[in-house]
């Protein structure tokens, strides 16, 4: 099968545009950067792919199956549609959640604030750790904890365990150097004074949202490029003003989007799912735009580029958890494979995806690769490919006649250089699940590091038949 044909538009944008379509716009920060991933696209990406798919807020539920964190649909949300949205990461969800619950009472959480400073104050006072990193003199909010004598003892403290909130199992999970051991404390004072102190859910949650922003930077040795890797450790960080100002931050974007949006706000949900299944759009109103970005086909382990926070809020305590979460995702990589894996059952009558792993496998003998994670590579593709039928499939009946969708993949060549040309490929599975392939439009290039090569990011255009007709 052969997708590129007449019927199809390719687009590819100028020199110039390459790099509008790069930058980070100062108008996309509102909500956006409370908590965003590297590698996620900019929310102006949202606004033009709404007008080019012709989406109507009066007509049209947005769905983002694949959420992250939340761009879609804050975006869209923000420009006056009702939104679905879902991801597999409790990371995520818990992102997503917060940054839709525009009705928190941020009066509320601005109060409680100050308790949860001197309650965390007071926990790292027993650890005999100070709350203002050793040599940091500058004025701040925080200084009026010491110049206001408001760091005194809190009966609360007294119960206070770093280990027991973060177990020697949990820090496991932690890639070796991601946090350093002064700011680790200071990270657990502040999640224990939230979890003790903040009853209502929704403030609870923005509370450990910021702090799950203040964890990678600054309190985190981390860095992306695009992997996630290891910074030098930094003794001490001044982690409480940090998580004040984004507290501050965020109370200043509700506020902004309060002003900005009359309400009622659109309605919006959101779910942890898994996107092969679908299960929590079983009863939800037909969709009729998807704007998203699912995982691609290379060597990246999702999961550890969002591990430092998800292990430190206590979203994922073990091993077990950890399997699970990487169960629930689309095989994408040899760390998320597992024995029983059959989803590649479903793309076995695509020629294109099996000369692409056909190849992976043919590169691995020539180059007498035999690891056990190198022998997998070819079934990963395979797998991946038909992990994104079983998600087109799932989600085709639960399109309204004539929905429009819009996938952005790059290309890969983590397989021992083999190209993978993802839309491509994508645009032949979504055939078979019964979709209309409306183009491949060129959104923006990225360097391999392991190649040098620039890898084309696509956006690849599908629609439902107004009929819902299935062109399988």
């Amino acid at each position: 099968m052969n997708i590129l044909n007449d019927d199809m538009e390719i687009n590819e944008p100028s020199a110039h545009e390459y790099v509008i379509k790069n930058r980070l716009r100062s108008s996309d920060e509102v909500i956006h950067g409370w908590y965003r991933f590297v590698l996620g696209y900019p929310p102006h990406l949202v606004r033009e792919y709404l007008k080019e798919l012709q989406a109507e807020p009066e007509r049209d539920w947005v769905l983002d199956p694949f959420c992250g964190t939340a761009t879609t649909p804050v975006e869209a949300r923000l420009q006056g549609f009702s939104t679905t949205s879902l991801d597999a990461n409790p990371i995520s969800y818990l992102a997503t959640r917060v940054k839709l619950n525009w009705d928190v009472d941020v009066e509320q959480i601005n109060r409680i604030l100050n308790n949860v400073l001197d309650l965390a104050a007071c926990c790292l006072k027993k650890e005999k750790l100070a709350i203002i990193p050793q040599g940091e003199y500058q004025l701040s909010f925080l200084k009026s904890l010491i110049i206001d004598s408001r760091y005194k003892d809190h009966l609360l403290a007294n119960d206070f365990s770093p280990s027991r909130l973060l177990t020697s199992k949990a820090a496991a999970l932690i890639p070796k150097g991601f946090i350093s051991t002064k700011p680790l404390l200071r990270v657990l004072a502040l999640r224990y004074a939230i979890e003790n102190l903040v009853q209502s859910p929704d403030q609870s949650d923005f509370l450990k949202l910021a702090l799950a922003s203040t964890i990678v930077k600054p309190a985190g040795n981390v860095g992306f490029g695009p992997e996630v890797y290891r910074l030098p450790p930094q003794e001490d960080v001044d982690v409480f003003e940090a998580f004040s100002n984004t507290v501050a931050r965020m109370i200043a974007d509700l506020q902004e989007v309060n002003l900005r949006r009359p309400k009622p706000f659109p309605p919006s949900y959101i779910n942890i799912d898994d996107a092969r299944v679908l299960s929590c759009l079983q009863d939800h109103p037909p969709i009729g735009i998807i704007i998203t970005s699912p995982p691609y086909p290379n060597e990246k382990d999702y999961t550890r580029s969002t591990r430092l926070e998800s292990v430190l809020l206590g979203l994922i305590t073990s091993k077990s958890d950890l399997r699970l979460l990487k169960e629930r995702l689309l095989r994408s990589n040899t760390r998320n494979v597992f024995v029983n894996d059959d989803d590649d059952k479903f793309i076995e009558d695509i020629d294109s995806v099996r000369k692409v792993a056909e190849e992976i496998e043919r590169k691995r003998v020539e180059l007498n690769k035999t690891s056990g994670f190198e022998r997998l590579y070819h079934r990963v593709a395979r797998l991946y490919f038909g992990s994104m039928y079983r998600h087109l499939a799932s989600l085709y009946p639960r399109l309204r006649p004539g929905a429009r969708c819009a996938y952005v993949v790059g290309d890969q060549m983590s397989f021992f250089r083999v190209h993978i040309r993802t839309a491509e490929l994508l645009a032949d599975v979504a055939l078979k699940a019964g979709y209309k392939v409306e183009g491949i439009q060129l959104w923006r290039t990225r360097r391999s590091t392991t190649t040098g090569i620039d890898l084309e990011e696509n956006v690849l255009i599908l629609k439902k038949d107004s009929g819902g007709n299935r062109h399988a």
